[in-house]
């Protein structure tokens, strides 16, 4: 089996729009968590997500383009250019070489996609008639149109994946691309998560199902993933992207290697559209799984850890059933930037990596108040500085979807 490494990372959400900014921020313990601006929000119960609110789609694409591309596919355009050039797999023009080209794949992923295009239109067509509706709308809202632009933006033509797994699908498809690569599908492959669901539908529906935060007085202490204090998760938007290549043909060119793919795990609950297996049964199954096939000790877990009652619950319970005694330190970043649906296992991996790159474990912040059920060392609030060779990153979505990926230092 071919190895698989890293050798681009890139990121954006709301603490920042490249990967340093965002991490230096992720360690330091902000939280872009604050009152929605995007769309009057006086008449909902939930006013609040971990928008991103300094992004210019004009940055990333030609004015004239924006309209064909619904935003998470904007943020994606903007991470996967700093993961691209990070690579060193783009030339002056921003295209990889015609050579390279055919064994260059992408392997997308969003929870939901274009949703906020998806209600605009449908706004349109029952207000102002079918003829309204906008020609791009369908080719704007599309998850696999992550993986269109991005193609044809820099010149990729091998497969072109996407996953659409609720809050797993950025785990996934980066487990989809490393499979892609050891089968010898293709030599190298583009990840990009995706998602931008804060729009008036999106905000009113998780609220209506009672999943969000409605902390709109603090909403920097609204997000407080593991502590007891929690009623639910903060929705935030963003994307990560990782180009992922074939271990020998990176040495061979020298390129800058962040980390190795060395383990993943997937399974299903088959319990409940929204709520997981008991005791975290199903989450476990997809750890053991990539623990096995890694054979490696872990330093780090970061954690699926949405900061809602029965995830943080099970999620302990699942890491207890798998690590016994022997249990890393684990934190999850969804405090500082909300979770971002299915982005977050593509921004959680590129945090994870760069955790593991400067031996520093990022906090759960709002760590005030100590479950007795959720005990385990989950950073509180602080960073810490550990020697870290191998880490492990969870996804779990709703429908009972789990993804577990290992990366360690080459």
């Amino acid at each position: 089996m071919r190895r698989v490494v890293v050798t681009g990372l890139g990121m954006v959400n709301s603490l920042g729009l490249n990967k340093s900014d965002s991490f230096k921020s992720i360690v330091d313990g902000k939280c872009g968590v604050k009152r929605i601006t995007s769309f009057d929000v006086s008449d909902f119960p939930v006013q609040i997500a971990a928008e991103i609110t300094d992004f210019d789609p004009n940055t990333v694409m030609n004015p004239k383009e924006v309209k064909k591309a619904d935003r998470f596919i904007q943020l994606a355009l903007k991470a996967s250019k700093e993961a691209m050039e990070d690579s060193g797999l783009i030339n002056n023009e921003g295209k990889c070489a015609e050579d390279i080209a055919d064994r260059f794949g992408v392997s997308s992923a969003a929870g939901i996609g274009g949703l906020g295009n998806i209600e605009k239109n449908s706004v349109t067509c029952f207000e102002r008639g079918p003829r309204r509706i906008n020609p791009f709308f369908i080719p704007s809202a599309l998850v696999n149109m992550l993986g269109g632009f991005t193609s044809i933006e820099f010149g990729i033509k091998g497969p072109n994946l996407a996953s659409v797994t609720a809050c797993a699908a950025g785990t996934h498809a980066i487990i989809e691309a490393a499979k892609t690569i050891m089968l010898n599908g293709a030599d190298k492959m583009l990840v990009i998560g995706s998602e931008s669901a804060i729009c008036p539908v999106g905000i009113g529906g998780f609220a209506a199902m009672k999943a969000l935060s409605d902390r709109n007085d603090e909403p920097q202490k609204a997000s407080r993933p593991f502590d007891k204090e929690r009623n639910g998760f903060v929705m935030g938007e963003g994307s990560g992207a990782l180009v992922l290549e074939e271990y020998e043909s990176a040495k061979a060119r020298g390129a800058k290697i962040y980390a190795e793919i060395v383990g993943f795990g997937e399974s299903g609950d088959a319990n409940h559209i929204t709520t997981p297996a008991p005791e975290g049964e199903g989450a476990a199954r997809a750890m053991k799984a990539a623990l096995n096939m890694a054979n490696i000790k872990i330093d780090y877990i970061n954690a699926h850890g949405t900061s809602t009652f029965y995830n943080d619950l099970f999620e302990t319970m699942a890491i207890k059933k798998v690590f016994g005694s022997d249990i890393p330190p684990i934190s999850s970043t969804k405090g500082q930037i909300g979770h971002c649906l299915g982005a977050a296992g593509a921004l959680e991996a590129v945090i994870s990596i760069m955790a593991m790159q400067s031996d520093t474990l990022p906090p759960t912040i709002n760590q005030e108040v100590k479950d007795p059920e959720c005990d385990l060392d989950y950073i509180p609030n602080i960073a810490r500085n550990s020697k870290i060779n191998a880490i492990m990153s969870n996804s779990f979505g709703f429908g009972g979807t789990n993804g577990v990926v290992i990366f360690k230092k080459v």
